[in-house]
């Protein structure tokens, strides 16, 4: 190789090599560049879901003190009043498909009879509890069958039974499988519980109890 040829490959490399170096350099100056707007944008990504979580939880709070406040003011429109354990919670369905929940009907005093389809007391009963059931009296009158529970009817059964009584003002609430009626001690049927406005349960009787006496006896229930 002359020394013509192996100067000009000796330039090439140089030029080569300058090339390539500036081409890493520049790469390297990109990618910081790069790497710098990368990470501004991962700090403003990151405030800004440091605000929108701030502004989450600021909803939350605020929300559960509301639900605070509510409570609150619930327990103190109803003072208690009377003496008495509180009555046991539910959340029934009726014949209509309409759930009832004892907790709605707080403020409200609330009489509750227990019954089943083959008790000859109860069906006796049926037609003056119907039309206790329609008069204003100041109180609710519900009652509740336990379906499938201590020989009563299974609910279809129960339901198409009930068709044919000329029971029209009365609410049924089915206790399915008697977990209610399980939870209020009930032992016979029927049995009648008479419930406070402040949801405190001041008396519970086995045995029928007619219209008036249910009427005189919650003239001395708050």
């Amino acid at each position: 190789m002359n020394k013509k040829i192996l100067g000009i490959f000796l330039v090439v490399l140089v030029i080569g090599g300058v090339m390539a170096a500036t081409r890493f350099t520049n790469s390297v100056d990109d990618n910081h560049m790069n790497d710098e707007a990368s990470k501004d944008e991962m700090m403003v990504t990151s405030e800004n879901e440091e605000k929108k979580m701030d502004k989450s939880q600021e909803m939350m709070t605020e929300e559960v003190m509301e639900k605070d406040t509510e409570k609150d003011m619930m327990e103190k429109e109803v003072p208690v009043m009377n003496e008495g354990p509180m009555a046991p919670d539910f959340s029934l369905v009726d014949l209509d498909g309409n759930t009832v929940n004892l907790k709605d009907l707080k403020g409200e005093k609330v009489y509750l009879k227990f019954w089943a389809s083959w008790c000859p007391i109860c069906l006796s009963g049926l037609e003056e509890i119907d039309t206790l059931s329609g008069e204003e009296t100041g109180f609710r009158v519900l009652t509740i069958v336990a379906p499938g529970y201590n020989g009563e009817k299974n609910e279809e059964d129960f339901k198409e039974w009930f068709k044919s009584r000329d029971a029209e003002n009365m609410t049924v609430l089915l206790d399915s499988k008697g977990s209610i009626t399980k939870t209020y001690g009930v032992r016979g049927y029927p049995t009648s519980v008479f419930i406070g406005s402040d949801g405190v349960v001041v008396g519970q009787f086995p045995g029928h109890i007619g219209s008036e006496q249910i009427k005189e006896i919650f003239k001395e229930i708050k």
